[in-house]
């Protein structure tokens, strides 16, 4: 098996548009594929819009679309031109009226639309946001985020198949689950894909510990994508950036700057990595899965 390129778009400051925004990153795409080939592309997340959550209205409700609207259409044109997969994190208008979610779509190298899996065998078209963060303040320092007016959560932790083998996806706040990330290295994720708009400070002096801890501890390749630079919708917020991309020993791959964006990282990812892992530490031979019922039990009265 080759070892497949990623390309990750830390994306910046985003139009009220989302046309102007869909033809932003695929400028962006151009602009740093005239001499390299990627086999994965990937943006920050909702990568269409701007960070929206931080206010009460239901105009941002206006924009959205479904995964067979015209944004979708565009990167699969992208994805069959380039020859590569793209996951497109977007603002996701569902089927049913009031379903909206934080979703990211996978195209293959044909712009046809890869299919998830959920752990119960379950079939979906997209990953959409399972943990959703509803986190108010009001200091102008680290304006706060009402995800949960906006977004429905997901499903499940779907995994997705590509030709490098099995791909998990989780988005921003979901970082900070290890159940998640475990997950997915159980149901035998190589890579797992991190689209992210981290504004608060904090935050940021822990993302890289965050990140290579679960990459070491789960044997797992992270490609994460973290937006950039200034954005004004209700105020002002600083996206965090630093986007990276770790192997499954820890190691930072590539790195994008902090606080600015549009940037881009590339990275190759030796993917028999994940079994010399498997090799190295004893981790999954040593799990005792039995142990660790309390944190699945979801009868309460049993506290």
């Amino acid at each position: 098996m080759s070892n497949p390129n990623v390309l990750t778009i830390q994306n910046g400051s985003a139009d009220p548009v989302v046309k102007v925004n869909v033809e932003a990153n695929i400028a962006l795409v151009r602009e740093h594929t005239t001499d390299y080939q990627p086999d994965f592309i990937m943006f920050s997340e909702l990568s269409t819009t701007q960070y929206f959550a931080g206010v009460l209205t239901a105009q941002p409700f206006d924009i959205a679309e479904p995964i067979d609207g015209p944004t979708v259409a565009a990167f699969s044109d992208l994805a069959r031109e380039l020859h590569t997969y793209i996951l497109l994190p977007m603002w996701e208008k569902g089927k049913i009226k009031g379903e909206y979610y934080n979703s990211v779509v996978v195209l293959d190298r044909q712009g046809e639309l890869v299919q998830g899996t959920l752990p119960d065998g379950r079939r979906v078209r997209a990953y959409r946001k399972s943990h959703i963060p509803n986190q108010w303040n009001n200091s102008p320092e680290a304006p706060g985020m009402n995800e949960a007016y906006y977004f429905r959560p997901g499903p499940g932790l779907a995994t997705f198949e590509t030709e490098y083998g099995r791909i998990g996806i989780l988005i921003c706040y979901e970082r900070s689950f290890p159940e998640a990330w475990r997950t997915h290295a159980v149901n035998g994720c190589k890579i797992v894909f991190l689209p992210t708009a981290a504004h608060w400070s904090v935050r940021a002096e822990t993302w890289p510990i965050e990140l290579r801890s679960s990459a070491m501890q789960n044997g797992i390749f992270i490609c994460a994508s973290n937006k950039g630079g200034a954005e004004v919708t209700e105020r002002e917020r600083v996206f965090t950036g630093g986007s990276m991309t770790i192997d499954p020993f820890g190691n930072v791959l590539a790195e994008a700057p902090y606080d600015v964006g549009p940037e881009a990282i590339k990275a190759t990812l030796e993917i028999d990595q994940v079994e010399q892992w498997g090799k190295r530490y004893t981790f999954f031979r040593d799990r005792r899965p039995e142990l660790y019922l309390p944190i699945v039990d979801i009868d309460r009265d049993a506290y």
